[in-house]
């Protein structure tokens, strides 16, 4: 278990060791008893287990997916404000009625966007949440922190030719900011399969250095056939890239919060694709993730999820993990 203490505590402690350190330069009144601090071997006082939530989302722009039989909106548009033109989801509201139940849980400390480009960026999304903080943008990949990060918000790129990113810091995880954790946003793709591998291992190269529990999550465009992502119509067959990945991953010590809590399917992708999932329509793949190591998942949920077929706030559905530090 590794808690981060504010700079606030740490300069109090600070001071309270060099208030100490004058007493005994000056001695005391050997007339006066003095009460002796804490017994001897004296267990120290442990602090309490933290538990919270992130989230993840990959957004698409706010563009959302258009069901089988509406005809009202577009999906293939990035306009959300001219209504004498055709306009997306965010225009008519879907991804933002997903994102207040995200805004509605005080637990969730963090959430991590991707694509979060044009009406889904991370300024417009945390106009419907409200975070204290939202980082920057870098391709699409960001963090928004709800009670801010305690330090400066990290970017990272792990493939310069692909444009893939790493984005975040140390996340308070309460309002006093009297701990923090170290959580991050990426997005894996935009290369072939086989490429893959080689953002994992930059990206865990990267996080070896932030403390020994952190929190990794995004979508990572990577599955395999089990338990948890079983075979559907357009599910892909499994190649070494992607089942590379995975291992390269979960080698590194990182657990996965579905995998951890459920037993049987997690998908995340693809929305209301004609021909695809059972039922037509259904989700058929698991590409997205909440990684933790150092810490233990006690649950998992998704969110923005609509009925096969159905109009659906974007292509990929949320992913909410609950993490204790208790291990």
């Amino acid at each position: 278990m590794v808690m981060f203490l504010a700079p606030s505590i740490r300069r109090t402690a600070i001071a309270l060791g060099f208030a100490a350190l004058a007493g005994a330069c000056h001695g005391s009144d050997a007339s006066t008893p003095v009460a002796p601090s804490a017994a001897a071997g004296a267990t120290p006082a442990i602090a309490a287990p933290r538990i919270f939530k992130v989230a993840t989302w990959n957004i698409r722009s706010g563009m959302g997916i258009r069901g089988f039989t509406t005809t009202s909106w577009s999906h293939e548009t990035i306009n959300c404000t001219d209504r004498s033109k055709p306009i997306n989801a965010w225009g008519i509201g879907l991804p933002q009625a997903e994102l207040g139940r995200i805004k509605d849980d005080p637990s969730i400390v963090a959430l991590a966007l991707q694509e979060a480009w044009n009406c889904g960026s991370p300024n417009n999304v945390n106009g419907v949440v409200g975070f204290k903080t939202a980082s920057g943008e870098r391709d699409g990949t960001a963090l928004l922190a709800r009670y801010g990060f305690s330090g400066p918000v990290k970017y990272q790129d792990i493939d310069p030719k692909a444009h893939q990113w790493v984005v975040g810091g140390d996340v308070c995880l309460d309002a006093a900011c009297s701990a923090t954790m170290p959580i991050f946003s990426g997005h894996f793709g935009s290369v072939p399969d086989d490429e893959i591998p080689n953002q994992a291992q930059r990206t865990i190269d990267f996080l070896a250095g932030q403390g020994t529990a952190r929190v990794f999550m995004g979508d990572l465009n990577v599955y395999q056939s089990d338990a948890w992502n079983p075979k559907v119509p357009c599910t892909g067959e499994d190649n070494p890239g992607r089942m590379r990945t995975i291992s390269l991953i979960e080698s590194a010590g990182y657990t996965d919060a579905w995998k951890a809590t459920q037993s049987s399917e997690g998908w995340t992708g693809m929305a209301s694709r004609p021909g695809c999932g059972s039922p037509l329509g259904n989700l058929f793949k698991r590409i997205d993730y909440v990684y933790s190591t150092g810490l233990r998942t006690l649950s998992t949920d998704r969110f923005a999820r609509a009925a096969p077929g159905a109009d659906s706030p974007s292509d990929h559905v949320g992913l909410i993990a609950e993490l204790s530090t208790a291990k």
